[in-house]
């Protein structure tokens, strides 16, 4: 009996032993690590008591005031919404959950949310709020803010939100600083990164208006700058606010240095260029390298007291042709491969841009996304259980923009479109591209500056001489962004928004579920099903190695189907700037971050 007890005893202790093992476990699953700041991959940059970003001098000087020149005009103070036009400068209202750093490929650190939880299943994400956190009407940010904003901005959010949230099931506030998001599922790795950007709206504020309409009522925020001057149409300026929560925080420290920050508006880019000669403004981003060569007095310019800046750029930022496919004249690819070769880079590069420009083959190019080289066997794996939608070719050869062949003659490039044309039921009748019904060739480019016009006119004496019209249509900045909105367009000049570490939002750009939506960013219309299983998958890659496949092989289904056309890119920013205006030694690779720029007295 002494036996059997003394194995009932050892059976008991060892059961509760187990027992303890699998409620530590439990509790470890259901109480995670507290975190100051989550990456995609691997571990973040800064440890937890980093002092600033590397990027940023924590010993610049506060004070003085930067002008910039914009083009257009505003009637909206809120950014994130898909009706009016917001003013340049809102965003530096609105502080998010997180901060991103700009030298880590993707990678988020405490500011609103000052720590974080994140389930090891990926199933759910809790984020503290920082005690210090307040609106600039004193009041504290909480868990109910949070919670609100998330919900406005997917009632009644760009359309780019309800896509961006639509794997969130649903929000518990479990106190007044602690909000828990739950997952639908746990295959978006990128969604506690996608909630960390959240820009976050007092409640008390915005429940009783309405968040969808544009207006210039200044609104209560919590950011480091808040609207003082607002005049309708010509200018907006922001104020530093001395006592901002976040001030002292290491994801600010060397950062929003300037006392006041001023947005004048002008008419369009050839006023805007006289203006800044004239010392009217202090920075300027260059996109056209005939301004950097010819259009600005070197006498004008040092009695501004202006000179030349150049960073390097590690952000893709491709310029591109993108056409409309969900217009009938434009759904066929061999038309829009076809219209390819009526643009003549190197003529362009060397007449109009001095050769500063890099031909680009990819919409990720100028960083290491693009698919420059033959597919690999994941990247082929990818690409074959869609032999419909991706063309044979695509598994073997590297894609080259149409009409990129050197040496290429005008003659030679006729013959190419008038073959693709062909080949899609077009001829030419009576000098004029035509089809079975009877239909001419004729488009419209849409544009919202006259610089761009040059860009196109060499192209649309192409397009002529083989019996096509193109139109050039240039609209006010309003009209640009609402014909959009709309998808009234043939065609435009675009450069998509990649930063170094594509997620969710390429879903946005190509996938087929907002494709016919008002203001869908979906500009070319892609509607196919390879390109909706990759734009799913990329947010759920497990490595920096698997995005790169992934990214590469949406690169190639977009390009073989020729939805856009990469035109080129600048490997640098280009700036111009008073020369009282200081930037770090070492700025940020993958955005030209001006919150770290100062005024040196």
């Amino acid at each position: 009996m002494r036996s059997t007890l003394h194995v009932s005893i050892r059976f008991l202790l060892a059961w509760l032993f187990s027992l303890s093992l699998l409620v530590y476990a439990d509790s470890t699953l259901q109480n995670p690590p507290l975190r100051h700041a989550i990456s995609l991959y691997g571990e973040p940059k800064y440890p937890a008591d980093f002092t600033h970003f590397n990027y940023a001098n924590p010993d610049a000087p506060k004070g003085g005031r930067i002008k910039q020149g914009v083009i257009g005009h505003f009637d909206s103070l809120t950014p994130y919404i898909d009706r009016g036009t917001a003013a340049a400068g809102s965003y530096l209202m609105y502080d998010s959950l997180l901060a991103r750093s700009w030298d880590e490929p993707l990678s988020k650190y405490g500011l609103i949310a000052e720590k974080m939880q994140l389930d090891p299943d990926n199933r759910w994400a809790r984020f503290y709020i920082n005690p210090l956190a307040t609106f600039h009407d004193d009041k504290a940010v909480t868990a109910e803010d949070v919670k609100f904003s998330f919900d406005v901005l997917r009632e009644k959010g760009s359309t780019f939100y309800k896509q961006f949230y639509q794997d969130i099931e649903h929000v518990d506030i479990n106190d007044v600083r602690t909000v828990t998001f739950h997952f639908k599922n746990s295959e978006n790795r990128e969604l506690p990164l996608i909630l960390g950007q959240m820009p976050i709206f007092p409640k008390h504020y915005w429940q009783h208006r309405d968040f969808s309409s544009p207006g210039l009522d200044v609104p209560v925020t919590s950011g480091p700058y808040k609207a003082v001057t607002v005049e309708p149409g010509r200018s907006i300026t922001f104020q530093r606010v001395k006592n901002y929560w976040g001030k002292d925080l290491a994801v600010n420290r060397g950062r929003h240095n300037f006392d006041v920050i001023q947005y004048e508006y002008y008419r369009n880019n050839a006023v805007l260029l006289e203006a800044l000669q004239k010392g009217e403004y202090d920075f300027r981003i260059v996109v056209d390298p005939r301004e950097w060569h010819d259009k600005l007095n070197d006498q004008r310019m040092v009695k501004s007291n202006l000179t030349r800046s150049s960073l390097t750029s590690h952000n893709p930022q491709t310029l591109t042709l993108t056409y409309n496919s969900r217009k009938p004249i434009l759904s066929d690819a061999r038309v829009r491969q076809a219209l390819g070769y009526t643009v003549d880079f190197n003529w362009i590069n060397k007449q109009l841009f001095h050769g500063m420009y890099q031909r680009a083959h990819s919409i990720f190019d100028g960083s290491d996304l693009g698919a420059d080289a033959a597919p690999s066997t994941d990247e082929i794996n990818l690409l074959k259980p869609w032999p419909k939608e991706v063309p044979a070719e695509a598994l073997t050869s590297v894609w080259r923009s149409p009409g990129s062949e050197a040496d290429l003659s005008r003659r030679e490039r006729k013959r190419k479109v008038l073959a693709l044309l062909n080949q899609a039921g077009w001829t030419v009748q009576n000098h004029r591209m035509t089809n079975a019904k009877g239909q001419h060739l004729e488009l419209e480019v849409l544009v919202s500056s006259p610089d761009n016009e040059r860009i196109l006119l060499p192209v649309q004496k192409l397009m002529q001489d083989m019996g096509i019209t193109l139109k050039i249509r240039t609209v006010d900045i309003a009209q640009y962004i609402e014909r959009l909105r709309n998808q009234d367009y043939d065609l435009v000049l675009h450069t998509f928004p990649h930063t170094a570490s594509p997620g969710t939002e390429q879903i946005s750009h190509w996938g087929s579920s907002t494709v016919d939506h008002h203001g869908s960013r979906n500009l070319a219309g892609v509607d196919l099903k390879s390109v909706d299983a990759l734009t799913e998958k990329i947010p759920m890659a497990k490595s920096r190695e698997e995005l790169l496949t992934l990214v590469r092989t949406l690169d190639r289904t977009i390009l073989w189907n020729h939805y856009v056309l990469p035109l080129w890119y600048l490997p640098d920013w280009l700036v111009i700037h008073k020369k009282s205006l200081r930037y770090p030694t070492n700025p940020a690779p993958y955005t030209l971050d001006l919150s770290t720029w100062w005024y040196e007295r």
